[in-house]
């Protein structure tokens, strides 16, 4: 499954596009009032042009999307992404139909950004030699975001 999720309108809201690689099934969408706050396809070319219609429409990919990769073992899922100074994670078993929906989720936060995005690529780089393969690859850009101070508390050796 591939995820995308945009901000934007007005009132600004949050917007997800899914894709699941099923050529002969359908799509549906999720409406708040007009606004479509999720929308499901189930081809690539569709997909894309979803995104692209999304971008036209002056919505922005948030973070957390762009950070977002999926990765797969033979028997395993395993999700990550990058929000700020706080990483997720989702890992769970592959079965037919598998919905992003399943499995454990964690998140754990950092106390500064360059320590969640160490992390983050420290993430990645351990499943990696574990054996996972992207499953939908993308070129990932890690934005910069301003400096915030450490968060108050013991400082504790690592």
């Amino acid at each position: 499954m591939l995820l995308r999720e945009f901000i934007g309108g007005d009132p600004p809201h949050i917007c997800k596009l899914a894709f699941t690689d099923e050529p002969a099934g359908f799509g549906h969408r999720v409406k708040d009032g007009e606004r479509v706050v999720f929308r499901s396809v189930t081809k690539r070319a569709d997909f894309e042009q979803a995104v692209a219609e999304k971008m036209e429409d002056g919505f922005v990919e948030t973070e957390r999307s762009l950070t977002r990769r999926v990765f797969v073992s033979t028997d395993q899922f395993w999700i990550v992404w990058l929000d700020g100074d706080t990483i997720g994670t989702q890992v769970g078993g592959l079965r037919v139909k598998w919905k992003e929906s399943v499995g454990q989720t964690r998140v754990k936060e950092f106390r500064t950004r360059d320590r969640a995005v160490s992390a983050y690529h420290q993430a990645i780089a351990d499943k990696l030699a574990d054996g996972y393969r992207e499953e939908h690859t993308r070129v990932v850009t890690i934005l910069d975001t301003p400096k915030t101070p450490p968060k108050p508390g013991k400082k504790k050796a690592r």
